[in-house]
């Protein structure tokens, strides 16, 4: 039993990774779902500072709406940057989950990793995400899979395999 992913380890898929992690942190997913109510309420307390002339509560809540609005396009633009120096940069990628394990194969990788090596998974709408501890994690979107019949096979194998199986 084997499903196979094939994509482009681009910035782009990088940044889905990234915001596929984030949506499983717990204490973001409330910053993530309701930033523009956040927003709009720093936006009130902004103007009721100003108008009562309150300069440290202006600064604060200034820097809420900073921010809220302008973080994560920073943050895009400084993982993007990054990742351009990266050798793993554009690489066209061959991902196998198989009962072994997982297989990355591309230009620069060559990687076999035992099952025992991941520690949780959750599976998204779209996807899958792979941890090898906290902070190193694969993506698997589904429509990298090379037949859509293989998302539930992968799927199946993770269950099997991964201890700590969670569904998004």
């Amino acid at each position: 039993m084997e499903a196979t992913y094939k994509f482009r380890f681009s910035e782009d898929h990088l940044l889905a990774a990234m915001c596929k992690y984030r949506e499983q942190i717990w204490w973001r997913r409330p910053f993530t779902k309701h930033r523009w109510s956040l927003a709009a309420l720093a936006a009130i307390g902004l103007a009721c500072c100003i108008y009562f002339g309150s300069v440290i509560g202006s600064g604060a809540f200034g820097g809420v709406i900073g921010a809220t609005v302008l973080g994560w396009p920073i943050d895009a633009w400084i993982i993007r940057r990054r990742f351009r120096k990266s050798p793993y940069h554009d690489d066209e990628v061959s991902i196998t989950l198989s009962n072994e394990g997982f297989r990355a194969i591309g230009k620069t990788t060559n990687l076999e990793v035992q099952w025992s090596t991941y520690t949780k998974a959750w599976r998204f709408r779209d996807g899958l995400l792979l941890f090898q501890g906290p902070h190193l994690f694969n993506w698997l979107p589904d429509e990298t899979a090379t037949e859509q019949s293989m998302v539930g096979v992968a799927e199946e194998l993770v269950k099997a395999h991964v201890p700590d199986y969670r569904s998004a």
